[in-house]
């Protein structure tokens, strides 16, 4: 009689493995797959040796993290809101990483994470919680995992290429809720600027067409508050997926409280906020460059010739927003696909099956040939 064996899954779609006696050997009881048992043994010895490599990782990442709040506090930012003291909430959660891609994965202890949700890794090594900041606040998932589902199928629907299978239950089961870190920063800016303008005028008599360009220096100065400007905190989530799916309402922001992380996974920051001084300028320049071209009306030409940002920091506020993901393979690739879990906005890649485009264009072929013997009758 088979003996059931619930600590150990399928190294292939992550069911549970069972001691089955005619073979002798570990079977999934999802895909059917067979494991020598030693085979699944060095497996896990494997993992628990990543567990400890991980635990260690994460120890010298929280130093690293105390030094460079205490450069950032040295730039003026002010980082008071940001501390890794969770309390008593530490106990009820779960850490995990993966060795493929290397996120860290954190949730509460009622959430199981059985594959990364970035890379489709069905293994996960778990881990001791630790070494994290505490989110400031959170954006709380508006949206189901249903919805998720309907929006995806909404996505694929009228593209006749796509693989078969491709809109699965299977595939639509592995979408995961995942609280993606962000850093919100707010602060003050200074800007001046120097410009060259020109304003044409032309007219004519019954002899000669006239042109007349006047120039002048323009000088501006401009004063403004930023509040909430937002980076995402994550290497493993494309910045221009997370721009796709933006905005996202920032009045709704609340307070963080390990209740929202129930049923959801949550990455760790991986990009420090200190470093996030050159898109902070970058976009602060963008908004008052825009604000001043408006005073520039009835002029032919505008040229800068100096200008000046001077940013006074003031805060950065580290906070979890709401997207599903769904990462899938196909003939060796992943596509990602990735939701707003409060607007439901969403964005992603797709495959295209080499059969269906062949038979597609065969078609197309067809046809037009088939136009074209018409058009030689007619002509006839």
């Amino acid at each position: 009689m088979a003996s059931q064996i619930t600590n150990y899954k399928c190294p292939a779609c992550t069911g549970p493995l069972h001691f089955a006696g005619a073979s002798g050997m570990l079977e999934c009881d999802f895909c059917g797959a067979k494991y020598d048992v030693a085979q699944i043994e060095a497996l896990y010895a494997e993992k628990e040796a990543k567990a400890v490599a991980a635990t260690e990782q994460a120890n010298a990442k929280a130093e690293q993290n105390r030094q460079k709040m205490a450069e950032m506090e040295s730039q003026g930012w002010d980082t008071s809101s940001l501390n890794s003291d969770w309390g008593a909430e530490a106990d009820g959660m779960k850490a995990y990483s993966c060795p493929s891609c290397g996120a860290e994965l954190i949730c509460d202890a009622s959430t199981a994470a059985t594959s990364c949700p970035y890379c489709g890794n069905p293994t996960v090594v778990p881990g001791q919680f630790s070494g994290a900041l505490k989110p400031d606040f959170v954006l709380p998932f508006k949206l189901s995992k249903e919805d998720a589902k309907a929006a995806f199928l909404r996505l694929c629907k009228g593209k006749p290429l796509l693989p078969k299978g491709f809109t699965s239950e299977q595939r639509l089961e592995k979408i995961t809720g995942m609280y993606v870190p962000f850093w919100l920063y707010d602060c003050a800016a200074d800007f001046s600027g120097s410009y060259k303008a020109t304003r044409i005028h032309t007219w004519s008599d019954s002899k000669y067409e006239y042109t007349k360009t006047d120039h002048f220096l323009l000088k501006r100065d401009a004063a403004a508050d930023f509040v909430g400007i937002p980076m995402d905190g994550s290497t493993k989530m494309e910045d221009a997926f997370m721009e796709s799916i933006e905005p996202f309402d920032y009045k709704q922001l609340t307070s963080f409280d390990m209740a929202y992380l129930t049923g959801y996974l949550a990455d760790k920051y991986d990009v420090p906020s200190e470093n996030g001084e050159p898109r902070v300028r970058q976009r602060v320049d963008a908004a008052m460059d825009d604000r001043l071209q408006s005073t520039f009306a009835g002029y032919s030409s505008v040229v800068p010739t100096s200008r000046q940002l001077n940013i006074k920091h003031n805060k950065a506020r580290y906070v979890f927003f709401p997207v599903w993901i769904l990462n899938t393979k196909y003939k060796d690739k992943i596509y990602t696909f990735a939701m707003n879990g409060q607007t439901g906005k969403m964005t992603g890649a797709f495959p295209i099956c080499p059969k269906k485009t062949a038979a597609w264009f065969a078609g197309v072929t067809a046809g037009v040939a088939l136009l074209a013997s018409l058009v030689q009758l007619l002509m006839l």
